[in-house]
């Protein structure tokens, strides 16, 4: 007759059963009860939840960060795209001179009428970058013991920088000359006995609006 012998499990395998049990059910328990989107009440994740490097840019939607979210200086030249930026994201005053590197604006960098007196330093503005310079001249009659003007004006485009007069001859006393909207005015007193001529100049830059 055979005798059978009762399996009793050692103290070590009885644990080891009872771990794998827990992991096996405990990660069913887990997929159970995870918390999921929908189980979260909008605005109650705040950032102390999140652990560092939780949120990268695959977790943001395209167009959702606006100035507001950004810390100051947060965003450098490294995080822009070439010619990204243009002049509708550029606050008044924004850019100073220390932002722009030397020498690399043009002149299509510049609006109408942008750079004045105060903005040019003494000197910096030589002959070789001035448009040439143009003569134009009118003449008029003036009778004999009598006064009269003449003015001309410089063409369209062009700037009067100054200007002058001559009479036909001697005994035409010069009363005026001096600078009439863009052109010259000149003015005369003929104390000769006979009709004279007089002729008005005006020297005009071009390349200049007219005034």
């Amino acid at each position: 007759m055979t005798s059978k012998s009762k399996f009793r499990p050692s103290p070590a395998l009885a644990i080891a059963c009872l771990a794998l049990f827990a992991a096996l059910s405990g990660s069913a328990m887990a997929a159970k009860f995870a918390v999921r989107s929908a189980q979260i009440v909008d605005g109650t994740v705040r950032t102390a939840d999140l652990r560092d490097n939780a949120v990268n840019t695959f977790k943001v939607a395209n167009g959702t960060i606006t100035a507001d979210d950004l810390a100051t200086d947060s965003v450098g030249t490294g995080e822009i795209a070439k010619d990204a930026v243009n002049a509708d994201e550029i606050a008044p005053e924004a850019v100073a001179s220390s932002e722009v590197a030397d020498q690399s604006l043009t002149q299509d960098d510049l609006g109408p009428n942008s750079v004045g007196s105060s903005e040019l330093q003494a000197g910096a503005v030589r002959a070789s970058e001035l448009g040439p310079i143009i003569q134009v001249s009118n003449s008029t009659g003036i009778a004999a013991n009598s006064a009269n003007g003449v003015t001309v004006q410089c063409p369209a485009g062009t700037t009067v920088i100054s200007g002058g007069a001559q009479p036909a001859n001697f005994g035409v006393e010069m009363t005026s000359s001096l600078r009439s909207g863009n052109g010259w005015l000149y003015q005369a007193k003929n104390n000769n006995g006979a009709a004279s001529t007089l002729t008005v100049f005006a020297y005009c830059l071009t390349g200049g609006s007219s005034n």
